[in-house]
């Protein structure tokens, strides 16, 4: 028998923290963040992370909450440990295989305790890294070509992705300079798209995947919403921190949000403008996240608001 794990899925805004919390509390269950950004210390309100606190055990009165989730540190949002957040600093390089080794470790863990891991998050690729045990390619840098690649324009470099990889390009951060210089430098090295370059491995997992569904205009306004909450929750002062500390140079300070409160703050474009950017970027990305999943035949796709309570109930029979 594989253990048995759940993951949500689902596009940014669409409550898919909500809905693993609820899972969580009924069915003594922990939850691993898969989202590349949520990693990276100090990004919370750009990121969206989720209101917590930081549980330390004081081992000199012998130990606390702690004790019982194995960590000298644990984030509980509600009561629910969650992992996978805080993991390294902004200008700290991080893998995806990094973090599938790291998301392993932490759902046997889970398992020993007898809790039910639950994966929640909208890095698709990092998500199915892990549901799927890709084998994730080894391919090692090139660094002549590489240097070449990073001296060309996002445009460029994603116009001949385009043409080499075009299903790569549904999903891809075309913002993202570093993700793109990577995907066409294996994509050459290699003669092969990189979208197809990783195979899954033996199975780890007996895995439920539930999706959440929303309408394209209730989740547009939803991320809106959310972005306006954002600036109103400090982001402006966030990034200006960062900036300050990292530069807006550094890969972690790319992601939507960071990247055009960056040009605000560099004086680049007026703040009205960086906002509405943000926004439209969001939506962009929403989209790209719904492409992704819904090529995956497996997962239970529902509208936010529906009970999972009875389907959980029948997976974990």
């Amino acid at each position: 028998m594989l253990p048995k794990i759940i993951a949500i899925v689902g596009p940014t805004a669409s409550g898919k923290t909500s809905l693993a919390i609820d899972i969580a509390k009924k069915f003594h269950g922990e939850i691993i963040s898969v989202d590349s950004r949520q990693i990276y210390r100090g990004m919370n309100v750009g990121t969206a992370k989720p209101e917590g606190e930081w549980v330390e055990t004081d081992i000199e009165k012998g130990g606390s909450i702690n004790q019982l989730f194995g960590a000298r540190r644990t984030f509980l949002v509600e009561g629910i440990p969650h992992w996978g957040i805080d993991l390294v600093d902004p200008d700290t390089s991080y893998s995806v295989a990094e973090f599938k080794a790291y998301a392993q470790t932490k759902i046997q863990e889970m398992v020993s305790r007898g809790h039910l891991p639950i994966l929640v998050g909208g890095t698709g690729f990092w998500l199915k890294t892990i549901i799927d045990n890709l084998d994730l390619t080894q391919t090692s840098a090139d660094l002549s070509l590489r240097a070449s690649l990073e001296a060309r324009t996002i445009g460029d470099l994603f116009h001949e992705y385009k043409q080499l990889d075009p299903e790569g390009t549904e999903v891809i951060d075309k913002q993202n300079k570093r993700r793109l210089v990577r995907a066409l430098e294996v994509t050459k090295l290699t003669g092969k798209p990189f979208s197809q370059q990783q195979t899954a491995g033996e199975s780890l997992y007996d895995v439920l995947q539930i999706g959440l569904s929303v309408p394209r205009e209730v989740l547009n306004e939803r991320i809106d919403t959310r972005v306006d909450e954002m600036i109103a929750r400090g982001l402006i002062d966030e990034v200006r921190r960062l900036k300050d500390r990292y530069g807006c140079e550094v890969e972690s300070m790319t992601g939507i949000g960071y990247r055009q409160i960056c040009r605000f703050l560099s004086g680049e474009q007026k703040l009205s403008e960086a906002i509405e950017e943000v926004k439209n970027d969001t939506r962009h990305y929403a989209k790209r996240q719904m492409t992704w999943f819904k090529r995956d035949g497996r997962i239970v796709w529902i509208e936010p608001g529906t009970s999972v309570e009875q389907i959980v109930e029948e997976f974990l029979m």
